[in-house]
This record gives C-alpha cells, structure tokens and sequence, in this order.
C-alpha cells in the first residue's frame, strides 16, 4: 500500500494533473460545465485526489471513479477519501463507464495487455479526452507491456486519438523513464 504513496508515484500524478491542466481541449457538450472522470488501474486514489484538489480548468469535476481489478484497492482507497467512488472491476468487463464519463485515465499500461488497451479505448466515447502513461522500467515482473521510447508509446496509439501530446519524465533514482500522452478519442 505504501509503494501507492512514494516519491516517484507522487511526482508522475503530479505531472499527469499538471499537464491536464494545460491541456486545450474544448468539450463537445460546452453547455456541461462538469467532467466526469474515470481512472482505469486506479489503485488506492492517490490519482483521483490530486486531480481534486488541483484540477483547475473551468469545468468542475462531477465525479471520479476509479477501477481496479484488484479488490484491496476499494477497500484501502474507501479509507482515504469518500470523494472517489471505488469500482472492483476488470477494465475488459466494463461497459456503463465508457456512456458516464468524458476524461479517461490509465497510468498503468505497463499493467495491462496491449490488446485490452485498445478495447478499452474503442469502447469510449468520440470525443473523449484521454490519458496514457507508460514506462521502460522493464524491472518489475509485473510490468509486462513496457514502451522503449516516447516515438513507439505515440505510434501504438495514432489510429485511436488525434490531437496529441506527448511527454516524458525521467526518474533518475531508478533510472527509467515515463512517457505521458494525451490526446481525443477519434
């Protein structure tokens, strides 16, 4: 539970909130002046609460969910904060999120099969905003779909998103890097 809250953890969400922020992307629907965000490998929230107390576009965040297979990430991340609602689920079995929210969010592709990426993101709405980070921190056995290069994370994702940008962040302590981008569900 505390590797959810380390340094390294802390500083790519911060980074993930701070470039969503400048973000210029103008809502489909500009008569809603709320967003609903739905974080998919949230683990225990640490995300969805820094996205609430920095966010600071003009629309204001209606809701977070956050999704994770594992069920100790409800349990854990209900005791943190009450303002996320926690959801014990396998992205592949989602279906309502994909209609009820308009930002998605996956810092954990590393996590998940490349295939499950792409469902995921075929299911979203048009017009979606989302966001996808990645690393090359091949270390961790977990880590089973890792990127080598900010050029291949954007070329695995050109035919699903257009107005794209793209970031990395080096982390010098374990010496690998994260690769960020964000872009619209064509």
């Amino acid at each position: 539970v505390l590797n959810c809250f380390n340094a390294n953890q802390y500083k790519s969400k911060m980074w993930l909130v701070d470039k969503l922020n400048k973000y210029p992307y103008d809502f489909k629907n500009k008569s809603k002046k709320y967003v609903d965000i739905c974080i998919l490998g949230g683990w225990y929230g640490l995300l969805g609460h820094l996205l609430l107390e920095n966010y600071n576009k003009e629309f204001d965040i209606r809701k977070i969910t956050s999704i994770d297979v594992d069920p100790l990430a409800k349990n854990v991340g209900k005791c943190f904060t009450d303002l996320i609602k926690f959801k014990t689920l396998n992205i592949k079995d989602m279906d309502s999120e994909y209609n009820s929210h308009s930002i998605f969010i996956n810092t954990s592709c590393e996590h998940m099969e490349q295939s499950l990426i792409y469902d995921s993101i075929s299911k979203m709405k048009k017009r979606s905003l989302v966001v996808l980070q990645s690393n090359n921190y091949i270390q961790i056995q977990e880590h089973i779909n890792c990127v080598w290069s900010l050029e291949k994370f954007v070329e695995q994702y050109n035919q699903y998103l257009k107005n794209i940008q793209v970031f990395k962040l080096y982390i010098p302590k374990q010496d690998y890097t994260r690769f960020m981008i964000i872009g619209v569900k064509q």
